[in-house]
């Protein structure tokens, strides 16, 4: 039976819940990972050490990611309730959340998180540190990853308009070749042409000088054969020739 509502404008909390405990579950590999080794070094039961620590922070990455999900989607998780009853979908306007509002939502999360967790695992005497930690946590995670999406949707908008242009952006190494204390030089196709007929006519030339060289080799070596071959006969007369009396 088909949903009586669009699909798109309703979030299903098990999706939710899918979602975070897929993130739990990669947050806790490294969690477990440095358990295993801190537990090596300061404890008698490293296994143990690792499992808590692996435990710890999945219950860190779900929960944040739980809370972060649903103030993101508050408009479609109120539809899903309101589904359920029989009532009404409300337009949703958060399909789409700003920068702002994911640090606001990140940020909320992150208290959540500290306050909660903190309750559960270490008392009420450190809920409260928890909460400003995460808060604080939730907040510069979120602007360091929207500075960083920032700058890469920028990036590819660039290459676009280049790309329109029919121009190619530089590399690193062609900014730094362009710079006036670079010993590097950026060589284009031409340069480089350029540069390969001038060692070719250099090698032409060099290996004229040694034809050169050889071809008087040769000559001197002609010279020096006459030279003993007549001798060589000069001698082989006086030989010949008897002595006079």
């Amino acid at each position: 039976m088909k949903p009586s509502h669009d699909p798109g404008q309703v979030t299903n909390p098990l999706d939710v819940i899918k979602q975070a405990a897929g993130i739990g579950g990669l947050t806790a590999i490294p969690g477990t990972a440095i358990g295993a080794f801190s537990g090596t070094l300061r404890t008698q039961t490293p296994v143990l050490f690792a499992i808590a620590s692996g435990v710890q922070c999945f219950a860190l990455g779900s929960t944040f990611w739980t809370a972060r999900t649903a103030i993101l989607n508050s408009d479609g998780l109120l539809n899903w309730w309101n589904a359920t009853r029989g009532v009404p979908l409300h337009p949703r306007s958060d399909l789409k959340p700003t920068r702002s509002e994911k640090v606001r939502a990140s940020t909320i999360a992150g208290a959540f998180t500290g306050l909660s967790l903190g309750l559960l695992f270490r008392g009420p005497r450190n809920a409260l540190p928890g909460t400003f930690m995460f808060s604080i946590f939730g907040y510069a995670g979120q602007n360091g990853y929207n500075f960083l999406d920032k700058k890469n949707t920028e990036e590819i908008e660039e290459d676009a308009r280049m790309a329109a242009r029919g121009e190619k952006k530089k590399n690193f190494m062609e900014r730094i070749a362009e710079m006036k204390w670079s010993p590097m030089e950026v060589l284009t196709d031409e340069r480089y042409e350029e540069m390969l007929q001038e060692k070719l006519l250099k090698l032409e030339a060099e290996i004229a000088i040694i034809d050169d060289k050889i071809e008087g080799f040769r000559q001197k070596a002609k010279e020096i054969a006459v030279k003993r071959a007549q001798e060589q006969a000069q001698a082989q007369l006086q030989v010949e020739q008897p002595p006079k009396a």
